[in-house]
C-alpha cells in the first residue's frame, strides 16, 4: 500500500472517530500491533484491507494513541493534548507534545520534527514543525531538521506557541570542517538556538541543502518574527536570523560558505533585512528598531552588503542592482543607496 494512501486513511480513522485503536496512555510511539486498519475497513468496505508491506518505514501517533507503526519510523504524542505527529522514512522522527493541538511531521531519511515542548511542559500550543528531505546524523550538535515551540526541545529555555518550522531540503555534516547538526528550521523560544527569551507566532522556513553546523532559518526569542532562506550552505552558521525582539523580518535568497554569512534582523523591534544576490552577499538590521537593509542584486557577480542600526533607529541602507556595500549607523533617520548610477545618502 502507498505510505500517503495509507496516511489518508490514518486521518480518516481520527475524524470518524476509530474506537478500536488503544495503546498506553501518555508518551506513545506507534504499536505494530494495533489492528486498526481492519476497523476502517468495516467502516468503509466491509472487507480485510491488506495488510501494510513490511518495506514501509511509516509511523503515525495522535493524542497519546498509536495509530501506526511499520519499520524504523517512531511518531510519538502524549495524551491529552491532541497532538499529530506523522513519520515517514528510515530512521525519521515526529514528536507532537508539550502543548495543545501541536503538529510534527518528518519525511525523508533521518527526518527529525519536534513541535510544543517536552514531554511534562506547559504552553507550547499550536505550534508546527515540518521536516522534509534527508538528513546525516549529526557529528557534533543536535538533529537537523524542524524544530517549534518551547526552548527546552533545544536545550534551553523560554515558551514558544504558535510558531511554525518547515525544512526542507537535504542536511548533511560537513567532512571538510568536521561540523554537523542543528541545521534547518528553528521558530519559537530563545532556547532552541541557544538565546533567551519566549517566541509566539514566529516562523522559519528553509528551503536548500546545508551541510554544515547551525545553518538554516531562525525566528526566535520574540513575536511575529519571519525567517526564510533559499540557497544552499557550507560551514558554520549561515542563513537567515530574525528574533531577539518582535515583528522582524530576515530573507535570504543566495548561497552562502562563509563562516556567519547571512542575513540578520535581530535585537529590536521592526527590523527587516533582504537579500537577492550574489553567493555570500549579507544583510543586517541589528541592535535598533525600524530599520531596513537590502541588497537586491540578482544579476551581480560581487559579494555585496547593507547594514543599518548598531544602536540606532529607522535607518535604511540599499544596495540595488550594482555591486559594492552600504552603512546608515550610528545616527536616527539616516539613509544610503547605492544603485548602478551611483551613491546616495543623507537622513529623512
Amino acid at each position: 500500500m502507498n505510505p500517503r494512501t495509507l496516511r489518508r486513511l490514518v486521518l480518516l480513522a481520527i475524524g470518524l472517530g476509530v474506537g478500536s485503536v488503544v495503546s498506553p496512555p501518555g508518551l506513545a510511539s506507534a504499536d505494530a500491533s494495533t489492528d486498526w486498519l481492519a476497523s476502517i475497513d468495516g467502516l468503509l468496505s466491509g472487507s480485510a484491507l491488506p495488510a501494510p508491506s513490511s518495506g514501509i518505514d511509516l509511523a503515525i501517533s495522535y493524542d497519546g494513541y498509536s495509530l501506526v507503526h511499520q519499520g524504523t519510523a517512531v511518531a510519538n504524542t502524549v495524551s491529552g493534548e491532541y497532538g499529530l505527529a506523522i513519520a515517514e522514512g528510515s530512521g525519521a522522527y515526529a514528536y507532537a507534545g508539550g502543548g495543545t493541538g501541536d503538529i510534527a511531521e518528518a519525511e525523508g531519511t533521518n527526518a527529525f520534527a519536534l513541535a510544543g515542548g517536552e514531554p511534562g511542559d506547559t504552553g507550547g500550543d499550536y505550534d508546527t514543525a515540518i521536516d522534509i528531505g534527508n538528513n546525516d546524523l549529526p557529528s557534533t550538535a543536535a538533529n537537523d531538521g524542524a524544530y517549534a515551540g518551547n526552548g527546552d526541545l533545544g536545550g534551553g529555555t523560554g515558551i514558544g506557541a504558535h510558531d511554525t518550522a518547515i525544512d526542507i531540503g537535504n542536511n548533511t555534516n560537513d567532512v571538510t570542517e568536521g561540523i554537523g547538526g542543528n541545521d534547518g528550521a528553528f521558530a519559537g523560544a530563545g532556547g532552541l538556538v541557544g538565546d533567551a527569551g519566549d517566541g509566539n507566532n514566529d516562523f522559519a522556513i528553509d528551503f536548500g541543502n546545508n551541510s554544515g553546523e547551525a545553518d538554516g532559518a531562525d525566528a526566535f526569542g520574540g513575536n511575529g518574527n519571519y525567517a526564510s532562506d533559499l540557497g544552499s550552505m557550507t560551514g558554520y552558521s549561515e542563513g537567515a536570523y530574525a528574533g531577539l525582539g518582535n515583528s522582524n523580518t530576515a530573507v535570504a535568497d543566495t548561497s552562502y560558505t562563509e563562516t556567519y554569512g547571512g542575513v540578520y534582523a535581530v535585537n529590536g523591534d521592526d527590523n527587516t533585512a533582504f537579500v537577492v544576490g550574489p553567493e555570500n552577499s549579507y544583510a543586517a538590521a541589528y541592535n535598533g528598531d525600524s530599520d531596513s537593509s537590502y541588497v537586491v542584486d540578482p544579476f551581480g557577480s560581487t559579494t555585496s552588503f547593507a547594514e543599518t542600526g548598531y544602536g540606532s533607529n529607522s535607518d535604511l541602507a540599499a544596495v540595488l542592482f550594482a555591486d559594492g556595500g552600504t552603512a546608515a549607523v550610528n545616527a536616527n533617520d539616516l539613509y544610503d543607496i547605492l544603485t548602478a548610477l551611483g551613491p546616495a545618502g543623507g537622513t529623512f
